[in-house]
């Protein structure tokens, strides 16, 4: 039998006994119709992977034991990818894709230049959540609600390298940028790109300008070839 991937919180592991609770507890019990008895692999976000034995299902909870705990993944650093909504639900491709490269966070915003305004954050942290079992993926990266660009620019303070991929930038390449530190953001528009004037605010604030090759991009290729050129060039994408 195939053992299920599960995802829960540091807090909900304590001693040998992992919680699961929340929809992934519905998806065990109602969808999989998981017993106590059952398999399955239970990850808390911080790299292992636990195997583990369903002892008890409550009313809204089930008790899982700890047969097993190994290391499955580590992380070198932490990559948030901003991305500027994009239409017709193209931004559930990036999701998908983001997490299976490893971005941690998404973070949907809107500029000068984007024509989508609706986003349902719900929506794609359930796409989250099974893009990271269906890659065996141990994190679980999530999705925010969409933000106004100023409040992007607001947030580069908290990154070590801020990456800001501008069409109108000709001479910066990624391979020849300095990405320092451990927690990296990724700035990408939308399908209208970004006004010069939010160029020049994005590196005010911190961010480094870089074109992602001489090709235009799709704006939701853009996000993913961009993220996975950053988490390469930070070693992020080795093998141990």
């Amino acid at each position: 039998m195939e053992l299920r991937r599960f995802f829960v919180t540091p807090e909900d592991v304590r001693g040998d006994t992992v919680t699961v609770t929340g929809g992934e507890f519905v998806h065990m019990t109602r969808v999989l119709r998981m017993k106590p008895g059952y398999k399955a692999v239970v990850c808390a976000d911080d790299g292992k992977e636990r195997l583990c034995t369903v002892k008890e299902i409550g009313s809204g909870y089930a008790l899982l034991s700890q047969d097993e705990v190994r290391d499955a993944d580590r992380k070198k650093v932490s990559l948030t990818l901003f991305t500027g909504l994009l239409k017709n639900s193209k931004l559930d491709f990036v999701v998908q894709k983001a997490v299976e490269l490893g971005v941690d966070k998404i973070v949907p915003f809107v500029s000068a230049y984007t024509a989508e305004k609706k986003f349902n954050a719900e929506r794609a942290n359930k796409i989250a959540l099974e893009a990271a079992k269906q890659c065996g993926s141990v994190w679980l990266s999530r999705v925010e609600e969409p933000v106004t660009f100023d409040e992007v620019t607001a947030e580069f303070g908290k990154f070590d390298t801020v990456l800001f991929a501008y069409e109108g930038d000709r001479l910066h390449s990624l391979k020849n940028t300095e990405i320092r530190g451990t927690s990296l953001a990724l700035v990408v528009g939308s399908e209208g790109g970004f006004r010069p004037d939010e160029a020049e605010r994005a590196v005010a604030c911190g961010a480094k300008a870089i074109t992602l090759g001489r090709r235009i991009l799709r704006a939701e290729t853009a996000g993913i070839v961009g993220a996975a050129l950053v988490l390469d060039a930070a070693g992020e994408l080795d093998y141990d």
